[in-house]
């Protein structure tokens, strides 16, 4: 326990260098176990479709689908432990104290999506996974290159968790606001999900509050939560 952060700690760069339990921390092998990856993703990635204007484009658009995970780059070592389960994406020196592992080209897009459909996200991730697949998809058919395909990709996006910036909508006044689809839990998969959400959003606490009930004054309340 790191006492220097107000007695609270994630434990993902404490796991990294500690003994091996099953469903605890990192699996021994080579290779992240693919269900600790999933849980890890519902924590921390991101399904990013970039539309950007670019006159160079027949389109004038320019259209990026960006898978993303970023961490403190105290632990730089998870991301390339991903990089070298998934054989795909770069790392990047991200801001001052911060890394990200990013999969940005068609070809290796389909290692993530190939990924997640074997182990799918649990989260309300999903949802963003499943419009990401489906512009996917579209650029794999070459749609993006055509004004059509460009208002279909919009459209999708504007379903996406952040939905479509300002310079989209003026930009597409008739694009379609797709409704968000709904989400509904299922289930918890692994026991290796489980370790790998905690380990990107769980925390560890140490609290303590005066208590006149108590013999010393006080009291101890150790605390673990998402």
């Amino acid at each position: 326990m790191d006492f220097k952060r107000n007695y609270q700690v994630k434990f993902l760069s404490k796991q990294i260098n500690v003994g091996i339990r099953s469903f605890s921390t990192l699996p021994p092998a080579s290779k992240i176990n693919s269900w600790f990856l999933t849980g890890f993703c519902d924590a921390e990635c991101t399904f990013s479709t970039l539309i950007q204007f670019n006159a160079k484009f027949k389109t004038l658009w320019r259209v990026k689908l960006i898978f993303a995970i970023g961490l403190h780059k105290k632990d730089i070592s998870i991301l390339q432990k991903i990089q070298a389960t998934l054989g795909v994406g770069k790392i990047h020196i991200h801001g001052k104290d911060s890394v990200k592992y990013r999969v940005e080209s068609i070809k290796d897009l389909q290692v993530i999506i190939t990924h997640f459909d074997k182990f799918p996200l649990v989260s309300a991730k999903l949802i963003d996974y499943q419009l990401f697949k489906i512009c996917f998809n579209l650029v794999l058919l070459q749609e993006h290159l055509t004004k059509e395909g460009i208002l279909k990709l919009v459209e999708i996006k504007s379903a996406m968790n952040k939905g479509l910036p300002i310079n989209l909508k003026e930009a597409f006044p008739n694009a379609i606001q797709m409704d968000r689809p709904e989400y509904t839990f299922k289930d918890i998969p692994n026991p290796y999900w489980v370790a790998g959400f905690t380990s990107g959003d769980g925390s560890f606490g140490v609290k303590t509050a005066s208590s006149p009930t108590t013999k010393l004054g006080s009291r101890v309340q150790l605390r673990f939560k998402y």
